[in-house]
């Protein structure tokens, strides 16, 4: 028959354990008696007419030893039962608790007690679930942002298609531009989606060399210099001289361009963004400042969301995906920096990165 349960497995280990411990312990005793016995009669021959008081005085001692071990035998039952309880109460929990998340209850919790590797390992399962629980609303929402992100621009297309299809419109050159413009649109978020998948992947790795941030800073200004020209921009980079770190080149002008793209944005003509870069500590501290439209205080520590827009109609005025700043901050932290933004509205923002030397 097939023993199921841990604590019934547990049970019969120890007392299957002890059983062979008392076996041992009780012959060798019933030896060590049994041969004292025959070295007594053997030494003192005098006692030898009393030889049948000493054998019933011989298995006298050896019943009691061997009542003594039935006893204890008992008792390590009786033990073992609670002891196997006991310690397979918690891991018996934690099999539940799993087999709950994995049907989708991430709400589930167990209850941690002691200061054990027991212990530690119940909260190791609790942190389990909190960060399933998060990865889950992250996925629901994620789903829901990509769904609204590609149905606008769809419907657009669609309804503007059936019109030209059934006479309504003309496919003039300007409604063929705006379908470009949305198609283009599309292909940049299927490209950033793809972008932020790759970054987020556990094998994700960075091809990192010792280089020069004001180099960096600098490509990722001469790739955007002439749309900021266009727009009549400031784009003011004091160089600080070499500032060597040990980073992926190509990934961080992917950051800065990223950046700068939301300041030629959100900064109105006339305006101005400018880099300082400076070494604090064992540090290289970043600031790119612009004098745009600014964030709500509310929307600042939001702006790193997959998906989020400080303009809750979610309108397309600015353009973008709403995931640039999602994978720059994903980069910055895969170089073991941080990123984080102050703001105000009319009153511009200000980007700061913090990257170890």
């Amino acid at each position: 028959m097939r023993i199921r349960g841990l604590h019934a497995r547990l049970s019969i280990i120890f007392i299957l354990a002890a059983t062979v411990l008392l076996v041992i312990a009780s012959l060798i005793i019933m030896l060590e008696v049994h041969q004292h016995f025959l070295m007594f009669q053997k030494d003192a021959p005098e006692f030898r007419a009393i030889k049948p008081l000493t054998q019933h005085f011989e298995r006298a001692v050896i019943g009691s030893i061997l009542w003594t071990s039935l006893g204890a035998f008992i008792m390590v039952c009786i033990l073992s039962y609670f002891v196997a309880k006991k310690l397979s109460r918690p891991l018996v929990q934690m099999r539940i608790a799993a087999d709950k998340m994995a049907k989708g209850y991430l709400n589930v919790r167990v209850d941690s007690q002691g200061k054990d590797e027991l212990q530690e390992l119940e909260q190791s399962l609790n942190q389990l679930a909190i960060q399933l629980q998060k990865q889950e609303i992250v996925r629901k929402n994620m789903t829901s942002d990509i769904a609204h992100e590609l149905r606008t621009p769809l419907a657009t297309l669609k309804s503007h298609l059936e019109a030209i299809e059934d006479g309504i419109f003309e496919a003039t050159p300007v409604r063929m531009h705006s379908f470009k413009e949305e198609i283009e649109r599309l292909i940049l978020l299927v490209q950033d989606l793809e972008q932020l998948t790759t970054f987020e992947a556990p094998d994700f790795v960075l091809s990192k060399k010792s280089e020069d941030l004001s180099q960096v800073i600098q490509q990722s200004i001469n790739t955007l210099k002439e749309s900021y020209l266009q727009k009549g921009i400031l784009l003011f980079y004091p160089n600080p001289g070499k500032i060597k770190l040990s980073l992926d080149k190509k990934r961080m002008v992917q950051v800065f361009i990223n950046l700068l793209t939301n300041g030629l944005k959100f900064t109105p003509e006339g305006g101005s963004v400018i880099i300082t870069a400076h070494k604090e500590n064992n540090a290289a501290q970043v600031t790119i400042k612009d004098t745009g439209i600014g964030i709500p205080a509310d929307d600042v520590k939001k702006v790193f969301e997959r998906f989020y827009r400080s303009e809750k109609s979610r309108n397309r005025k600015f353009g973008g995906s709403g995931i640039g700043l999602t994978i720059a901050k994903q980069l910055v932290e895969a170089h073991g920096g941080t990123i984080w933004i102050t703001s105000a509205p009319l009153k511009g923002t200000t980007v700061f990165i913090r990257l170890p030397i």
